[in-house]
C-alpha cells in the first residue's frame, strides 16, 4: 500500500473564518465517505521528500491561494485513514495545522491543471456557517473541531481525529 503523507492549513482569516475549497473529484473513492456530491475542504496537500509537513502546509497555501501565513503554524489535528485515490489503495498520514492570515483576496491562479479540474469555487466559512450548513465538510465533524478549537485554543499534543 502507498503512504502518502499530506499536510493540511486550518486557515482562519482576523474574523475566525475558515478558508475552505469546495471540490469534487469522482476518480477518488473513500471507502469512509459515502457521498460523492463536491465537498469542502482546507488548503493541503502531499509532503515533498526533505520538507516537513508545517512546511509542506505553508507552501500548499501560497501555492493554491497566493495568501500570507503570519506566524508560525502549529499542529492542533492528526489523522490516518485508508482510501483508494484514483485507482490506488493509499495510506494518508494527515497532519492539520492551524495559521492566520490578515488578508482574504485569495488568488487560486498556482492551481495546477488537476486541482482546477476538481475545484468548484472557495470560500471563508464561520463556524456557525459550517454548522448550520447541509453541505458536506471534510473532517465530517469540521464544525465541533473548530468551535473547540476557537474556545479552547491549542491542544497540549495534536489531537487524533477519527
Amino acid at each position: 500500500m502507498k503512504e502518502r503523507p499530506s499536510a493540511r492549513l486550518v486557515l482562519l482569516d482576523p474574523q475566525d473564518r475558515l478558508f475552505l475549497f469546495n471540490v469534487h473529484d469522482p476518480k477518488v473513492f473513500d471507502p469512509a465517505n459515502p457521498f460523492f456530491d463536491p465537498f469542502w475542504v482546507m488548503i493541503g496537500g502531499m509532503v515533498d521528500p526533505g520538507e516537513d509537513f508545517a512546511q509542506a502546509a505553508v507552501r500548499e497555501a501560497g501555492e493554491e491561494t497566493k495568501l500570507p501565513i503570519i506566524g508560525t503554524p502549529r499542529w492542533v489535528w492528526t489523522r490516518e485513514r485508508r482510501m483508494s485515490w484514483r485507482g490506488t489503495e493509499v495510506m494518508h498520514r494527515e497532519r492539520f495545522f492551524l495559521a492566520r492570515t490578515d488578508r482574504t483576496a485569495v488568488d487560486t491562479s498556482g492551481l495546477d491543471e488537476k486541482e482546477r479540474l476538481w475545484t468548484l469555487g472557495h470560500r471563508w466559512w464561520t463556524v456557525d456557517e459550517i454548522a448550520e450548513s447541509s453541505e458536506h465538510f471534510e473532517p465530517r465533524d469540521l464544525a465541533t473541531r473548530l468551535k473547540i478549537l476557537l474556545r479552547d485554543g491549542l491542544p497540549n499534543e495534536p489531537i487524533v481525529l477519527s
